[in-house]
């Protein structure tokens, strides 16, 4: 009888293939007859201290596996990897080609770090990496990306890194960053983003950054980041121009939100309406314009809120209430071309400091509404007039109307202030009609 090739077994030797033995087993391959195959099993008997019921059980698997085609256990045992990737291992694949137009659906579903860096794609479809569970870190650096689709990184139960970078994209669409969890950091800068549409983070929870530095965002629309939950930090680009009411509205859970190096007209009414549970907000760098009523209306349960060195032009109210829940206000370094017409502070603890304010002839410095912190006229500046500029509102209290600071002329008169200058012409007025009378 013929030996077939489930004969060629793997021979177990304290639970090791045995070379020896399956080199002997081969080389017997060229007998037919039964006296081979009596010699065959004697041999293996001889070489081999385990019992037969293991050597059964390990013939049948392999009788199983010899019956299948080439194909068929080479694709099982060893996945294949698209021709436009390099898999440096089962969990790692790169996939660089300019030629590469789609997310490769031949990948193995055990793929942990996928990078399409420099990939032709330019539409990231709905549920586009669903069939990647796996996946830890994806990167779509410097592809062409000009459309995420809603919902297109659904399905990634375990994604834990974000990297779209270096790309056309200019618009992030409502959904498009929707329904992620537990993300270590959604990283989008460098790239063309002008408009942020409303939903766009929504139903996203448990983030540490979202980082959106270097991209020309000139409007921040309402409901921008509604849904957005939980997020350590905010990472917004320099250069914004307007903010929408309600932008920020239904953002809950904030370590840090910093808006920085902006150019607005103005700081509209309910511009942070809808935000909650903030850690630190900070408004720095920037011109704020003028600050309208109601700016800070709908903002809750904030521990810090700031404003330094804002360029500001006036405040025509300026409330925090018992309603907002701020612990701290931090109002240091900014230079008010006016002086506010209403503050409202009620918060715990308050630093009003280095600020620049216009120094009024004839006005108590401690009159100004922002003057509710005990060394308030010693610790901030006068803005104007231009010749006590950086002076303590303190020391420059009465400077303006004694003629240090180029005050009005009406200012000063009302003031009393250099009598001299009014008393020399009425003497020559005196002195003119005495002579008239003299020679008359």
């Amino acid at each position: 009888m013929d030996i077939h090739c489930c004969w060629n077994v793997p021979l177990v030797y304290n639970n090791c293939l045995h070379p020896n033995l399956l080199l002997s087993s081969v080389h017997l391959l060229g007998r037919s007859t039964d006296a081979g195959l009596a010699g065959a099993r004697s041999q293996f008997y001889a070489m081999c201290p385990i019992s037969v019921v293991r050597w059964l059980v390990t013939a049948l698997a392999w009788t199983v596996l010899c019956k299948a085609s080439p194909q068929a256990l080479t694709s099982t045992l060893v996945p294949s990897c698209p021709t436009q990737c390099i898999c440096l291992s089962q969990s790692q694949v790169v996939c660089n080609s300019a030629t590469l137009r789609g997310v490769p659906s031949a990948l193995s579903s055990s793929v942990m770090q996928l990078s399409l860096s420099r990939a032709d794609l330019r539409v990231l479809r709905s549920d586009a990496f669903a069939h990647l569970r796996q996946l830890r870190r994806l990167s779509l650096d410097a592809c062409n990306l000009t459309r995420i689709r809603p919902f297109a990184f659904r399905g990634l139960p375990r994604l834990n890194e974000l990297y779209i970078q270096h790309t056309p994209l200019a618009t992030v669409d409502a959904f498009a960053f929707a329904a992620l969890q537990n993300i270590s950091s959604i990283v989008l800068t460098h790239n063309r983003i002008a408009q942020i549409e409303g939903y766009a983070f929504a139903g996203t929870n448990f983030i540490n950054l979202i980082s959106l530095r270097n991209n020309p965002i000139k409007r921040i629309l309402a409901h921008a980041f509604s849904g957005l939950n939980d997020v350590s930090q905010i990472e917004l680009p320099s250069g914004i121009r307007s903010i929408e009411p309600q932008a920020f509205a239904g953002l809950e859970g904030v370590g840090v939100l910093e808006l920085a190096y902006m150019d607005l007209p103005a700081l509209l009414q309910d511009t942070f309406h809808g935000l909650t549970r903030v850690g630190r907000l900070a408004l720095r760098e920037s011109d704020l314009g003028v600050i309208k009523v109601g700016a800070f209306d709908g903002l809750r349960r904030v521990e810090t809120l700031e404003m330094c060195n804002n360029k500001i032009d006036g405040v025509e109210e300026l409330s925090l209430i018992h309603n907002n829940s701020v612990h701290t206000f931090k109002l240091t370094g900014n230079h008010m071309l006016e002086t506010p017409e209403a503050v409202v502070l009620e918060v715990e603890n308050v630093v009003i400091r280095g600020n620049h304010l216009p120094c009024e002839c004839g006005r108590d410095p401690l009159a100004n509404p922002l003057a509710l912190t005990e060394d308030f006229a010693e610790e901030n500046l006068c803005i104007s007039p231009l010749k006590i500029r950086g002076r303590s509102l303190a020391s420059a209290a009465g400077a303006a109307c004694r003629g240090e600071g180029g005050g009005s002329a009406r200012a000063r008169a009302s003031a009393g202030a250099c009598p001299g200058h009014a008393f020399t012409p009425r003497l020559a007025l005196s002195f003119a009609a005495f002579a008239f009378l003299a020679n008359s």
